[in-house]
């Protein structure tokens, strides 16, 4: 043996451990849970927003008609019936005076503001005659900006409100919604019918033969006045007077655009 020459102690070499080397299967795995976490990171940051596209039912005519008929009855629109269109500021006080006790000084605001709401339009405020064409009811003071009443002009005037309503037709007119009601007035101060007009003038029905015992007194008995004009509605649903309505919306509420009162049989 040469004496440069190195010999391994067999000794040394049960003493020195070599390192294991990694297991190849487990950094396989490690490695695909670490893709499939980044993947599982990068698409909840990067997921796409749902959209969800909500169709529109347009409202049947007969939705439609429920909804105008509510709107005339909470707005009193059937005072137009007695009032006409052409004084608007007589219906705004009668709305904004229903139910309130000593309606003697109106707002000129309020009466804007209603007709504008309702109607769409700008009125100029000034005197307002009695419906029976017998002078001044209410006066409109410019500087205080109200309306007074003259309580001394003080009679029985024309009813403003029907006792039965029906829808004759219901029509789409491009954006717009075109109603025609049938009425059914009593007024004893103005007939002793039921009419389809508030002065009493197109009779439908003998009153008398309607009349039921209440609390206070003699009134129509509207149970049977409805069944029997339903009955007979075919026969009397183009006789008398006919209320034509026009309405669009506006700011996503029904204004009414034109009001038509129809009393020729078709």
């Amino acid at each position: 043996m040469n004496e440069f020459e190195y010999e391994p102690n067999p000794m040394l070499q049960n003493i020195v451990k070599h390192p294991k080397k990694p297991n190849k299967l487990l950094i396989i795995l490690v490695s695909i849970i670490i893709v499939l976490l980044i993947i599982v990171l990068v698409l909840l940051v990067r997921k796409p927003q749902v959209i969800t596209t909500e169709t529109l039912r347009e409202q049947s005519l007969d939705e439609v008609a429920v909804e105008l008929e509510y709107f005339i009855d909470e707005n009193h629109l059937d005072a137009l019936d007695a009032y006409g269109y052409d004084d608007l500021t007589r219906v705004a006080i009668n709305h904004i005076c229903t139910g309130v006790y000593n309606c003697n000084e109106i707002s000129g605001d309020e009466v804007k503001e209603y007709i504008k709401n309702n109607f769409d339009k700008e009125v100029t405020l000034s005197n307002v005659n009695c419906e029976l064409n017998d002078g001044v009811l209410y006066t409109y003071d410019s500087e205080g900006n109200k309306f007074v009443l003259d309580s001394s002009h003080m009679h029985g005037g024309i009813g403003t409100e029907d006792i039965y309503t029906k829808v004759n037709s219901i029509k789409r007119d491009g954006n717009k919604i075109l109603l025609v009601l049938n009425k059914l007035y009593f007024n004893p101060l103005q007939s002793n019918y039921i009419t389809t007009d508030p002065l009493g003038i197109n009779r439908v029905y003998d009153s008398k033969d309607y009349m039921h015992t209440t609390e206070s007194g003699q009134d129509i008995d509207l149970t049977k006045l409805s069944a029997n004009y339903e009955n007979q509605f075919d026969d009397l649903k183009n006789i008398g007077t006919r209320y034509s309505y026009t309405f669009s919306k506006k700011d996503g509420h029904y204004v009414l655009e034109k009001y038509e009162v129809i009393n020729d049989e078709e």
